[in-house]
């Protein structure tokens, strides 16, 4: 999920502030949109007259304070409440399915309107007074001596992470993560290990879809079970915060190979240099080495970055929303692992009256930038962009991306190439609408010594083999001629001492009648507790979506005939991402065309799973085939020697 923030207070700002850019000038403009609240924030100021550093912190704090904003309504106030019981609940895993749904089928405001509250108009005195206090009880600590008062104001004294209520957090965080903190300890890394370690204990169960309407309050984070990956990041900045480690959140706007965001925690070190890592689970600098794809690195800020987009664009010139947030900062040199390179784009596709340009990653939802530049002579030059990935310019007008160049790809050498539409042309013969699942690959190789057998016995005591698994076999549907030797009333799938069930779907095939056999689906009953809806019964559901996980090895599902039957084929797919080609589903193949613009290649119904022509399609060009019967997961890809290409 995406939120940006809202830039009413953002562009209010910009055009007051003008070219005077200074920070009284942003404080005066804080306190006049305080409104009623203004006197309490003026009080907080007062208070720390005498004490010049904190009377600046508040101030800090204060001008910063615009745009920030927290969510009110029966709506979050539900929601709160489902988190808070659902935290408590004490079990070896949590069913990510059936807590969604219990929250969907429970919260009817769901759907309500949530109420957005500025902090400047609603936070009082004492709530930032006690916030000021706490982080200077925390600074001037051995693993946070390197920090400047700049610094110190940015890293550790912040109020807040994200939208969350603002509470009062700082003092249960300490007492629950400083005891790890011991004298020997000299260096932010090594106090960042000491509280990870720690957090490295609580369950970490990411759930991919939970719908969350606001980020979780530090009262109940505190109690995670589950969430998010912003809320472990989120966490990771309460903890570390608390006992002055200087921690914020890094953000990848848009993965490059994929179709999500991501965010992550950053810590500061005192060589000056960015660490990344995730809280609770692994340790700085040992985060993003497992990605690829990474297009740009960004630090969210508390403070108004002056040099943001939003904050310079002097035109009129209307912006994306991701780039409407000042507060942001692009940090991607600091990661040399992803070989960040600096390209010079001719801007070749037409003409534009725009003074920026944006670099963009492909979306199904349309580019999304991830980075911008101004536009001169009819290039635009883009600084430390991650390379391998497909990227396309695009200028910004009525509310969509105009294409302004050819896709192109930079490599680690910076070396640029384009994929342009071609006159020559050739069939696709297509197979997938993503990229084979990485996070199944273990799962084909241990299938092999898993078998399929026939038996007269509900126990399959005594069995016939009628195919064992000596290699791995693919994500797709998988036809195999068998020739039991008798007719069985039992047949089966059983899984290897490797494996834990993790069949799809199977068919038994009738040699007489050619028919899918049909039965009462015996086998394991004991399901995973990591997949507890995974049953027997999905094997035979006709979803290739569904799947069957056991606790054991050598699990099994099958069926039991009310006769005896002799079979010649049997038909099956293993545990998969469902991306595949499926029959009489409805498909869309579109390339970019000459103008840089997506140009359809006519709609097909799949006659068969597994295998989708397209004929006479221009070459050289990017492609990108979509599924209007199911599904989400769709990616671009390029076609090289008869092959799907994926990025």
């Amino acid at each position: 999920m995406r939120s940006y923030l809202s830039t009413t207070i953002i562009l209010y700002l910009f055009l007051l502030l003008g070219c005077d850019n200074t920070n009284k000038r942003q404080l005066e403009l804080a306190l006049q949109t305080a409104g009623n609240n203004r006197q309490q924030l003026e009080k907080v100021i007062q208070h720390y007259k005498g004490d010049k550093q904190k009377e600046e912190a508040a101030r800090f704090l204060i001008q910063n304070m615009l745009g920030k904003y927290y969510l009110e309504g029966d709506k979050i106030d539900k929601f709160h409440q489902f988190i808070d019981s659902a935290y408590q609940i004490e079990q070896e895993e949590y069913d990510q399915q059936t807590i969604n749904n219990t929250y969907r089928a429970n919260n009817k405001y769901q759907h309500n309107y949530a109420k957005q509250q500025a902090d400047l108009q609603r936070i009082n005195a004492n709530f930032l007074i006690t916030q000021i206090d706490a982080a200077f009880q925390v600074w001037q600590k051995p693993w946070n001596k390197h920090l400047s008062f700049d610094e110190f104001c940015e890293w550790i004294l912040p109020y807040r992470v994200g939208n969350e209520l603002p509470e009062i957090w700082r003092e249960e965080y300490y007492n629950a993560f400083s005891g790890l903190l011991t004298d020997s300890i000299l260096t932010a890394r090594n106090a960042c290990i000491s509280i990870n370690n720690e957090l490295i204990k609580l369950p970490i169960h990411v759930f991919t879809d939970f719908p969350k309407p606001a980020d979780i309050k530090p009262s109940s984070l505190i109690h995670i079970k589950f969430g998010l990956c912003g809320d472990y990041t989120n966490l990771a900045i309460y903890a570390m915060r608390s006992v002055g480690i200087p921690v914020t959140t890094g953000s990848i706007p848009h993965w490059g190979h994929s179709n999500n965001s991501h965010a992550f925690n950053l810590l500061y070190g005192e060589d000056g240099n960015y660490y990344d890592f995730a809280g609770g689970e692994h340790h700085p600098g040992d985060h993003l080495k497992r990605f690829d794809g990474i297009p740009k690195v960004y630090q969210k800020t508390f403070s108004v970055q002056q040099n943001s987009l939003v904050m310079t664009n002097t035109s009129k010139e209307e912006l994306p929303a991701f780039f409407k947030n000042p507060f942001m900062k692009d940090i991607t040199e600091h990661f040399p692992a992803i070989h960040p390179q600096t390209v010079s784009v001719p801007l070749t596709i037409k003409n534009t009256h725009n003074k920026y340009a944006y670099l963009c990653v492909f979306d199904p939802q349309g580019w999304f930038p991830v980075d911008w530049g101004k536009i001169s002579d009819k290039k635009v030059t883009f600084n430390h962009i991650g390379s391998d990935i497909i990227y396309q310019v695009n200028s910004y007008k009525d509310n969509s991306m105009q294409p302004l160049s050819s896709p192109f790809i930079v490599d680690s050498t910076g070396k640029v190439t384009l994929f342009e539409c071609r006159r020559e042309k050739e069939d696709l013969y297509l197979e997938r609408k993503y990229r084979e699942p990485k996070h199944l690959e273990a799962i084909p190789p241990a299938f092999v010594g898993g078998k399929f057998q026939g038996s007269d016995y509900a126990d399959f005591r005594i069995a016939e083999d009628l195919y064992t698994f000596t290699e791995a076999p693919s994500f797709k549907y998988t036809a195999i001629d068998v020739n039991p030797k008798k007719s069985y009333k039992y047949y089966r799938y059983q899984s290897s001492p490797n494996l834990r069930g993790n069949m799809a779907e199977l068919e038994f095939y009738d040699t007489n009648s050619q028919e899918i056999l049909k039965g009462e689906i015996i086998g394991t009953d004991n399901t995973s507790i990591y997949n507890p809806h995974a049953t027997k019964y999905n094997v035979f559901d006709g979803d290739p979506l569904t799947f069957f996980h056991t606790r054991d090895s050598m699990s099994w599902a099958g069926l039991a005939l009310s006769k005896p039957a002799h079979i010649n084929k049997i038909r099956y797919i293993i545990r998969n991402d469902d991306n595949g080609i499926r029959k009489n589903n409805t498909y869309e193949l579109f390339y970019i065309d000459e103008s840089g613009a997506w140009a359809s290649a006519g709609k097909q119904t799949a006659e068969q799973d597994e295998l989708l022509i397209y004929k006479q399609i221009p070459q050289g060009t990017l492609y990108w085939l979509r599924n209007y019967t199911r599904g989400k997961e769709e990616r671009i890809f390029t076609y090289e020697n008869g092959k799907q290409v994926w990025w």
